[in-house]
């Protein structure tokens, strides 16, 4: 059964451009650089929360997408998942690396913490940070689609290869998980 995206042609465009682009077309792997990098981009910050940091990810995925594609390798469908899933083992690797190597800005003052010197916004956004870490991949996707890009359902849904249907019941399970893990965490805080 055809489905509308099928009938539009956006998803058999998309298959054509990345068949392209595996053959190492220079202009298919532009366009494809160009969907994907703003997108890709701002789902890295917001699971790094550095604006350099997420550029050199990005960077870094798009580069092992070309790679792939040098060695005959690659996804073959659903690009932006293949993308995401990426992003997702580098900022893994970012974050480990960053817990056993933490680096201190050099403009930060040594006299006070961190929490005083930024306000409870930096307290809540790293639980937020803290919190989506533990949902899963294809969770933590939808939500920072969903939430931080303000996508719609049918365009994240497209972008994963997956149903409406499925997206929406992730974002539910995403959104039960990432309260509880809130709440856990106000609690480990000592706030209620």
């Amino acid at each position: 059964m055809e489905t509308f995206l099928e009938r539009s042609g956006t998803v058999i465009d998309e298959q054509a451009l990345l068949a392209r682009a595996r053959s190492l077309d220079p202009e298919a792997l532009s366009e494809l650089h160009e969907r994907y990098y703003q997108m890709l981009y701002f789902y890295v910050l917001g699971r790094v929360g550095e604006q350099a940091v997420a550029e050199d990810v990005t960077a870094e995925v798009f580069l092992r997408l070309l790679e792939a594609f040098h060695r005959g390798r690659g996804p073959d469908r659903h690009l932006a998942a293949w993308l995401f899933r990426t992003a997702d083992h580098l900022v893994a690797e970012h974050h480990r690396a960053h817990y056993r190597h933490p680096q201190v800005p050099l403009e930060e003052d040594w006299g006070r913490s961190r929490a005083a010197e930024e306000g409870k916004d930096v307290v809540v956004r790293e639980q937020v940070r803290e919190a989506l870490k533990h949902l899963t991949p294809d969770q933590r996707a939808v939500i920072l689609m969903r939430f931080w890009m303000d996508l719609p359902l049918a365009r994240i849904a497209q972008e994963l290869g997956k149903s409406v249907g499925a997206v929406k019941l992730l974002q539910h399970r995403a959104l039960t998980a990432l309260a509880k893990r809130l709440k856990d965490l106000r609690n480990d805080y000592g706030e209620a």
